[in-house]
């Protein structure tokens, strides 16, 4: 198998990155379980990376996506050491190079690991709104800007995926992603875990938009068999329902 002989030098990159960052994303906190990746269906892998606020470690999802001979990895790991961990990953474990990625919203877990994709040759592409909330947050910005998803509810097909823009939710320009051979809908953080009872980080939250922007994806993908959260478990299509649930019992719906 061939080596990516710039793994060495990416994660040597991460911690210059970490280094020179005034936000505490990409900073691995005491008792950090580290990076984990696993299969979810054929060619589909779930990474999972964390951080701590407040004494709390959190996990975060993305998603590594084989189309063929190369990979496409939606969100990039929280920060840029776990990013280069995750290359490193993927170099070792599968072997592929990763040709694309998406950061589906503009907070740094989403985002955190674009510098180190970029500087490894990987486009990094986002919804316009995007890079123009990170560079506004001081995040790392997304290379390019997707173009045909400025209207809420529109998509667009992404090589084996599609991409939909479903409106405000967690954050303005939160995008989900659609693997339609595994039926997986990638729901990143406007949706969230089974076992939670609250929407979460609420700072940049569109929570009129919110509900319809879960009723639209439901509406559009009713096939769903699997829905991945920006943050912890999987779970089928009644994680969308779920959603409507903590959208009543936090007064939103």
């Amino acid at each position: 198998m061939i080596r990516n002989p710039l793994v060495p030098f990416l994660l040597l990159l991460g911690l210059v990155f970490a280094g020179c960052q005034s936000h505490p994303a990409g900073h691995a906190p005491a008792g950090d379980p580290g990076l984990r990746v696993e299969p979810l269906a054929p060619g589909v892998w779930m990474h999972t990376s964390y951080n701590t606020f407040d004494g709390v470690l959190y996990p975060s999802n993305g998603l590594i996506v084989r189309e063929g001979d190369h990979l496409v990895l939606l969100d990039s790991a929280w920060g840029a050491p776990a990013t280069g961990e995750l290359l490193a990953w993927i170099d070792e474990h599968i072997g592929l190079p990763v040709q694309r990625a998406l950061s589906t919203h503009f907070h740094d877990d989403r985002t955190g690991g674009a510098d180190v994709l970029k500087a490894a040759g990987v486009t990094v592409w986002a919804h316009p709104m995007t890079r123009r909330l990170s560079a506004r947050e001081g995040n790392p910005v997304p290379e390019k800007a997707l173009p045909g998803l400025e209207t809420v509810g529109s998509a667009v097909g992404w090589g084996s995926l599609e991409i939909l823009y479903p409106g405000g939710g967690h954050a303005p320009d939160n995008l989900m992603v659609w693997l339609p051979a595994q039926r997986i809908l990638y729901g990143g953080c406007a949706v969230r875990e089974m076992t939670t009872d609250n929407l979460g980080n609420t700072g940049d939250a569109d929570l009129q938009s919110w509900p319809r922007a879960i009723a639209l994806a439901q509406q559009r993908y009713p096939g769903v068999e699997r829905v991945i959260p920006g943050h912890g478990e999987p779970g089928g299509p009644e994680l969308l329902t779920h959603m409507h649930e903590l959208f009543k019992a936090n007064g939103v719906e």
